[in-house]
């Protein structure tokens, strides 16, 4: 059994931290699984209990631990990676990279006029209309994201009669095979709260954190041809993102 050491300078809340990590990420302690009473990993560890405390709620915060009012704490399932450098990527494609089976649900297909934020983001006229597809994300039928697509329109408009075929499947292929191509996108990311719709589609706490996303994708030309927000809860998906030093 790994032991904390006493003189080693690091906090022993975060030596505990660590040795349970450990323990998650080599797969000792399974998913959905309890972990030790806060008393048993007091006695187990020769800690404080404030100690353990620490040690859960920061592995809480960092979406390895979830905690359940009268039962316990429990480990988390293992959160979907997307890792980016310089490609672009379906979320479909992304979760098929990582040994997950993409899925969802299209809530609404419907055109709008859209929010002044979408409209300067897809350059669009006053006359022009967006199509907003509002959709939930699943990786193994668990949720994992909540996303809300515009597309311009008419451009788009084969986009917008096969609309269905996006539930559970990958926007990007559906806008390519209708002559939309992504070439490049670019995002923002802040961590967030959800809001209660999203809180609820995602079966998630009101308070739980997560990121929060806008991405405007671009075309060949350099045309904007999809902006999507999103929220996906930090337990479940993470973004890794490889930056170069250009000189």
């Amino acid at each position: 059994m790994p032991t904390l050491e006493r003189s080693n300078p690091l906090p022993l809340y975060y030596q505990l931290k660590e040795v349970l990590k450990q323990q998650i990420n080599a797969g000792h302690l399974a998913p959905h699984t309890a972990i030790p009473s806060e008393p048993e990993l007091v006695a187990q560890y020769h800690v404080s209990r404030a100690t353990v405390r620490q040690a859960l709620t920061e592995l809480v915060h960092e979406g390895l631990l979830y905690r359940q009012h009268g039962r316990g704490t429990f480990v988390c399932e293992p959160r979907v990676q997307q890792h980016t450098l310089s490609e672009l990527t379906s979320f479909s494609e992304e979760l098929r990279r990582r040994g997950k089976r993409p899925g969802g649900l299209l809530f609404v297909s419907e055109l709008v006029r859209g929010s002044q934020t979408v409209r300067e983001a897809l350059r669009l006229t006053d006359e022009e209309q967006v199509i907003r597809l509002e959709r939930l994300r699943t990786a193994d039928d668990e949720p994992v994201g909540y996303e809300v697509a515009y597309l311009p329109y008419p451009r788009a408009a084969g986009v917008y009669q096969r609309a269905k075929e996006v539930a559970d499947g990958s926007l990007y292929d559906l806008m390519a095979s209708e002559g939309l191509v992504p070439y490049l996108a670019e995002y923002s990311f802040r961590g967030d709260a959800p809001t209660d719709r999203e809180a609820e589609l995602l079966r998630i706490a009101s308070d739980e954190g997560g990121v929060r996303l806008e991405c405007t994708t671009f075309d060949e030309t350099g045309a904007p041809i999809a902006f999507t927000e999103g929220f996906y809860p930090s337990a479940r998906y993470d973004f890794h993102v490889t930056l170069r030093v250009t000189k």
